[in-house]
């Protein structure tokens, strides 16, 4: 293995620019109120009813007292229920109410601009090669976490 590597200072990086410019973004086209966590935590509900919390942790990469911090937030703000589970009286289900349906037309719009950055200069094979290599690089910090 080569000794001295940049990948994770560029990860670093990327994320922390990658998330200046997808705020920026949602800002320009009016929705800042899915900036940052806020933003990963209602994507990870759109389209699904009920999703344990524990699941949603999994969905975000957020620990679970961070993640019940925003959640409080996104309840007092509209955006999210919890329900008790019919099924584990224990497990708390989070959905979303409906509020978030405003911003549904500009979703594709917005995930576009941000791909066209992000990508510029990418063949479609180079694409679909980095995405497998971040994939993998995924599954190895979560092995060792």
């Amino acid at each position: 293995m080569i000794k001295k590597t940049k990948g994770g200072t560029l990860l670093s990086q990327v994320h922390q620019v990658c998330g200046r410019v997808w705020n920026k973004i949602l800002r320009e086209n009016n929705m800042a109120d899915l900036e940052g966590a806020r933003g990963r935590i209602i994507f990870a509900l759109w389209g699904k009813d009920g999703v344990p919390i524990k699941t949603l942790c999994e969905k975000t990469s957020l620990d679970k007292s961070t993640l019940t911090g925003i959640i409080d937030r996104l309840e007092r703000d509209g955006y999210i229920e919890r329900k008790p589970s019919q099924i584990d009286k224990r497990s708390t289900l989070i959905s979303l109410t409906g509020k978030e349906q405003k911003f549904a037309m500009h979703i594709q719009k917005v995930s576009n601009q941000i791909n066209k950055i992000f990508y510029k200069g990418f063949s479609d094979e180079e694409i679909i090669q980095f995405d497998s290599m971040l994939e993998r690089i995924l599954v190895n910090c979560k092995e060792a976490e």
